[in-house]
């Protein structure tokens, strides 16, 4: 059952968010102002892995459980200001509901002294890419998710230039902070640069930050026919990160705290690149293929070095002196590894897809194969889009080799089904 205090909750925020919406239309006749209102259902259902080595501290985590989130998506532009609010109210199996509101993006674009500015909280995102994208430094949007929600912006401000052939801004994120928590918390300078030349769109981009240091990066698009578009990414940087097990040979103390399950490994010189194409017919098919390589994603050994640690600690339960609560807890921290953008270095998407001439209904077949370790995940996926209705549903399996990183995933697989309506 719901909680009534969430419900109020929500209340509150759609009251907020619709008396925004009225003050901002009640501005001045000369303001041009432009809202839409969505509202949106996702439900997810999740396989459990039951041999799964973490299954120690899967009690822990969220990991197999079942969910659901109900959002109200106020979007639109009134005058300078661009809005983007969404209250959320969200479930899953063994907890009670809880209610958020987000203004996801706020901000507002104005001139002085000739120049374009814009201030707020906006999305950052941007790159070539489908399932990697490398340039992407600001945002750092993790992608392939099942019906994600919507971005949410990072603290900016901006200076902007546009021409007919191209685009530069010089920004700064997230003004004041130093190093975070998460690496789009941290504050930073990019020169983002964007030039159009005949059938290819370039990009290029260069942050400086206190974790990564020079981060230099450029992408291309090109569409040499009408048929076929092809496109590729690259970006260094100066340092790097990745999340790892504990060294083997770890002390048995060390396997049973939490705090030291993972470490922050620091990478020198990383390097992250893709390229990729897609072909698409007159009849609505298109098929896709992309590879990368990313510096900073886990190796095939760190994946067996976390299955045997797992392992070592499934086989300290029972034994005297050892709390069963400590190998748990320390077992459901070893799973954060899986919260990182890439799980292998190297990666290959295959995806078909079709979509009906005139719109209507859609579906899309993706085959994600990690090439280090043997891991794959497959996902199909269905879509009717009416004027404003919207149905999704699909379903994503995990699999490949036993210490793979997406075999050793505690799931087998998820189902999904979203509902969505514009007003």
């Amino acid at each position: 059952m719901k909680s009534p205090y969430y419900q109020r909750r929500l209340l509150q925020c759609l009251a907020g968010m619709l008396a925004v919406a009225a003050a901002l239309h009640a501005r001045a006749a000369d303001d041009a102002t432009d809202f839409g209102w969505n509202t949106r259902f996702v439900g997810e259902g999740h396989e459990l892995r039951r041999d799964s080595p973490f299954a120690a501290g899967l009690d822990l985590t969220n990991f197999g459980r079942n969910r659901y989130r109900i959002e109200q998506e106020l979007r639109g532009r009134a005058g300078p200001v661009s809005l983007l609010l969404t209250a959320t109210e969200s479930g899953q199996e063994g907890a009670r509901p809880a209610g958020r509101f987000v203004a996801n993006e706020a901000y507002a674009d104005f001139s002085l002294g000739g120049e374009r500015f814009a201030v707020g909280k906006k999305a950052l995102s941007g790159d070539v890419g489908y399932a990697f994208r490398p340039i992407d430094v600001l945002q750092r949007e993790s992608r392939m998710q099942m019906m994600p929600p919507q971005l949410e912006g990072i603290p900016m401000l901006s200076w902007d230039n546009f021409s007919p052939d191209g685009a530069w801004s010089l920004v700064i994120a997230n003004p004041g902070h130093q190093r975070r928590g998460e690496a789009r918390e941290d504050g930073s300078l990019a020169l983002k640069l964007y030039r159009r030349a005949a059938a290819a769109d370039l990009h290029g981009v260069l942050r400086s930050s206190n974790r990564y240091g020079l981060e230099l990066g450029a992408a291309a698009s090109l569409v040499p026919g009408d048929a076929l578009e092809v496109h590729a990414s690259v970006l260094t940087q100066q340092r790097g990160e990745r999340r790892l097990p504990l060294a083997e040979n770890a002390s048995i103390r060390d396997l049973l705290t939490a705090d030291s399950a993972l470490v922050t490994a620091t990478i020198a010189s990383p390097r992250k690149a893709l390229v990729g194409g897609t072909w698409t017919t007159a009849e609505g098919f298109s098929l896709m293929g992309e590879l990368w390589w990313d510096g900073t994603a886990p190796t095939a050994a760190d994946w067996q070095r976390l299955s045997r640690q797992a392992a070592q600690r499934a086989a300290l339960l029972g034994l005297p002196g050892v709390p069963a609560a400590a190998v748990a807890g320390a077992t459901a921290a070893s799973l954060r590894m899986f919260d990182q953008g890439n799980l292998a270095r190297r990666g290959l998407l295959t995806r078909l897809a079709w979509s009906e001439p005139g719109g209507g209904w859609s579906a899309a077949a993706d085959m994600l194969k990690a090439l280090e370790d043997g891991g794959w995940t497959l996902t199909a996926a269905v879509a009717w889009q009416g004027d404003r209705l919207r149905l999704d549903a699909g379903l994503r399996r995990y699999g490949g080799r036993a210490d793979s990183a997406y075999r050793l995933l505690p799931e087998r697989g998820v189902a999904f089904v979203g509902l969505s309506l514009a007003y």
